[in-house]
C-alpha cells in the first residue's frame, strides 16, 4: 500500500483540481509539490472540469444528452397520448350515437310487436285471416281478367 503524503496547503483541494494542475505543468521542481497559488486558481476554474475531454465533462455532456433524449420522448408521448385521448372521445361520441339508434330501433320493434300482438290476440283472428284469404283470392282472379282484357265486360254487364 503505497501512501500519499500531502502537504498541508493542498489539504481540501480535490484529486480533479491536483490533476488539472498536474496536466498545466504548474509545478515546483523541488520535490513536485504544486504552486498553492496555481492550485487555488485552478480549483476555482469549473470550466477545466467540464470539457469534453475530462470525466465530468464527458459526464456531463452525456447527461444533457440523455436530458435532450427525455425530453424528446416526453413530447413524443404526449403527443400520442392526446391523440390515443382525442380518438377515445371520437369513438365515445359515435358510440352513444348507435347506442340512440339502437334504442329508437328497440322501441319501434317493440311498438310492432305490440300491433301484431293485439291483432293475433282478438278472438275472432281465424275468422279474420279467412276473409283475408278469399279477398286475396278475389284480387287475384279480378287481375287475371283484367288482363285478358274481359273485365270492363264483366262491369258493364253488372252495372246494368
Amino acid at each position: 500500500m503505497t501512501v500519499t503524503y500531502r502537504p498541508a496547503n493542498l489539504k481540501g483541494i480535490t484529486a480533479g483540481a491536483l490533476r488539472q494542475v498536474k496536466r498545466r505543468g504548474a509545478t515546483v521542481s523541488a520535490g513536485g509539490l504544486f504552486l498553492e497559488d496555481t492550485i487555488h486558481k485552478f480549483a476555482a476554474d469549473t470550466t477545466l472540469y467540464l470539457r469534453p475531454n475530462e470525466p465530468l465533462g464527458g459526464y456531463m455532456t452525456s447527461l444533457k444528452t440523455a436530458v435532450e433524449d427525455t425530453e424528446a420522448m416526453t413530447e413524443a408521448l404526449l403527443k400520442h397520448a392526446n391523440s390515443m385521448v382525442e380518438q377515445a372521445r371520437e369513438t365515445n361520441k359515435k358510440l352513444n350515437d348507435l347506442s340512440g339508434k339502437m334504442r329508437d330501433g328497440a322501441d319501434k320493434l317493440n311498438s310492432a310487436i305490440e300491433k301484431f300482438n293485439r291483432v293475433t290476440g282478438n278472438t275472432n283472428f281465424a275468422e279474420t285471416a279467412k276473409h283475408a284469404e278469399s279477398l286475396v283470392n278475389s284480387l287475384e282472379r279480378l287481375a287475371v281478367l283484367e288482363a285478358s282484357g274481359t273485365l270492363d265486360k264483366v262491369m258493364k254487364a253488372m252495372s246494368k
